[in-house]
């Protein structure tokens, strides 16, 4: 059993390092001090293979050092009292709200399962704020395969986690899991993933342009969220460095 464990925790050291190696071609030195990374986005999203993609702006921050996010869209931007949507999670709450033409709520999903389905989106946002791998310091890594690592947070209780499938190189190639989705007033675990493609460098950082996120269902696979990263900022504490 001791043997087991150091085997596995030897892996999960190696595969981490290949991650890192990957996201951090700057090496630690990029990551020093990053708080948090702030993007615009463009993009579409649906809600079955059946339904239409409605283009959306929207802004999003992910903290580097805790369990955060926040993404604010803008749905059908063009038209005059759009609705606007906030997906997030924050002091480790989860929620999704809808609001007509930015202020009327008109829907909103909070509790555990919230909880659970955001931070997982969370955790697969390591994708989009790489600095999150160095500076986070509650977050639990293991291999559950010769490519797989395996993510969560001490500090839930949702018991949300995400498998995050690497190369050779360690470039992620999908981020999974068995996430909540919201169907009706029921919330049904349903396989989950979310993918990034035609990374770029940002000041040391090796970040995806284009993110897709899919739903895995019985009968059919759709994806229901693709979006361009049109701006990056990186975001960093004050002080000596």
């Amino acid at each position: 059993m001791v043997l087991e464990a150091q085997s596995e925790a030897l892996a999960s050291r190696a595969l981490l390092g290949s991650l890192r190696a990957f996201c951090l071609p700057g090496g630690e030195a990029a990551a020093l001090r990053v708080r948090a990374i702030r993007t615009t986005q463009i993009g579409e999203m649906r809600m079955s293979e059946a339904a239409r993609w409605i283009p959306f702006t929207a802004d999003e921050t992910i903290e580097a050092t805790c369990s955060s996010f926040r993404w604010e869209a803008r749905l059908d931007p063009a038209k005059i009292g759009s609705p606007t949507v906030i997906d997030a999670y924050e002091e480790g709450r989860g929620r999704l709200v809808v609001k007509l033409g930015g202020v009327l709520p008109i829907r909103k999903i909070t509790g555990l399962d919230a909880d659970r389905g955001e931070l997982q989106r969370y955790l697969a946002s390591i994708l989009s704020c790489p600095p999150i791998l160095l500076n986070h310091p509650s977050l639990e890594w293991s291999a559950i395969g010769a490519g797989t690592l395996r993510v969560g947070d001490r500090a839930d209780v949702a018991g949300a986690s995400v498998a995050i499938d690497l190369n050779e190189q360690g470039r992620p190639l999908v981020c999974r899991a068995d996430r909540p989705r919201i169907v009706g007033k029921e919330a049904i675990l349903t396989h989950w993933s979310a993918t990034g493609a035609d990374f770029r460098e940002y000041e040391g950082l090796r970040i995806p342009s284009h993110l897709e996120a899919a739903w895995h269902l019985p009968e059919e696979t759709f994806t229901y969220f693709r979006a361009e990263i049109t701006s990056l900022k990186v975001i960093r504490e004050s002080g000596p460095q």
